[in-house]
């Protein structure tokens, strides 16, 4: 039994560990890599410049910073000189705004897709979204005027995939909110959208959405442990419940066959009170006289 208890649990973590997989055939993928511009090598001291790009869209909705300076934010870049007056302004907006208004925010959540193919039709709009946080650490700002020294920078597995991160940044957290390189929490966000941000990955630059936001809605949620957790637990309790047994019945057996049974003291004095004590003297000559007699009953006729 306890063999096969092993075997078992051996598998299940082989199972978890190799072949368990995230990924969804039926969820969508997207390249994110960075597709940098191609050098002309025709061209002697080519430069590639960036080109000013239209004016947005603005609509009637909120926005997190004035149009002005939302036109100045690039995507598929870094942070650049250019984001920073409309990063700050975003900052103030969340720092200011009543909390309530982003609890009772009633659009419909957008994902992955959404953000990414569209990042000038929802650059400075509040926008929702659920998914899972991943890793989440503090980062310092830079020098600013507005009394700002850090923020959250979360990566975010989002809800419907595909297995490309969301970065948010967050204000604050909540209490308890844990923190760290390897983070499992399912979190709504709504904040505002910045910009398609250039990242350097494991293998190559790729770019993904970037968020700015208040704080998460987070509920903690307890783990119910898995099918092969309860079975390895059971299966080590019973492994333990066999060796204390075991054990006991080892240490009964030898404390039988030690055992030594001892009666109630004896009075030596009460026990030889009949019995005649004589000399060592005494006893040869009684030797003696009874030996002279049975040799004197073997010589008669």
């Amino acid at each position: 039994m306890p063999s096969a208890l092993l075997i078992l649990l051996v598998a299940g973590w082989l199972e978890r560990t190799y072949l368990w997989t995230t990924d969804d055939p039926s969820t969508p993928q997207i390249d994110t890599q960075l597709k940098q511009p191609a050098d002309d090598p025709s061209v002697p001291d080519w430069v590639f410049v960036e080109a000013d790009e239209p004016p947005l869209p603005v609509t009637g909705e909120d926005l997190g910073a004035g149009a002005n300076l939302l036109e100045k934010v690039r995507d598929d870049t870094t942070f650049r000189d250019g984001d920073r007056e409309a990063w700050f302004a975003i900052w103030m907006t969340l720092r200011s705004t009543d909390p309530r208004l982003y609890r009772t925010f009633s659009e419909k959540p957008v994902g992955f897709v959404e953000l990414f193919g569209q990042p000038r039709a929802f650059r400075g709009k509040l926008v929702k979204l659920k998914g899972i946080v991943k890793r989440i650490q503090r980062v310092e700002a830079p020098a600013n005027d507005f009394n700002i020294a850090g923020y959250w920078q979360a990566w975010i597995l989002p809800e419907g995939g595909p297995p490309s991160p969301i970065v948010v940044y967050f204000q604050e957290l909540p209490p308890g909110f844990p923190t760290g390189m390897k983070v499992e929490e399912p979190v709504e966000i709504v904040g505002y959208f910045f910009k398609r941000w250039a990242y350097m990955a494991s293998d190559t630059i790729r770019i993904a959405p970037l968020i700015m936001s208040r704080e998460p809605f987070w509920k903690p949620v307890a783990i119910n442990p898995s099918p092969t957790a309860t079975v390895g637990s059971i299966a080590l309790l019973t492994m333990v419940m066999l060796v204390t047994v075991t054990s006991l019945a080892m240490w009964i057996a030898n404390r039988g066959t030690q055992r030594t049974y001892l009666s109630s003291p004896i009075d030596l004095t009460a026990s030889l009170a009949g019995e005649d004590f004589f000399s060592t003297s005494d006893a040869l000559r009684k030797l003696s006289a009874s030996v002279g007699e049975q040799s004197a009953k073997e010589t008669l006729p």
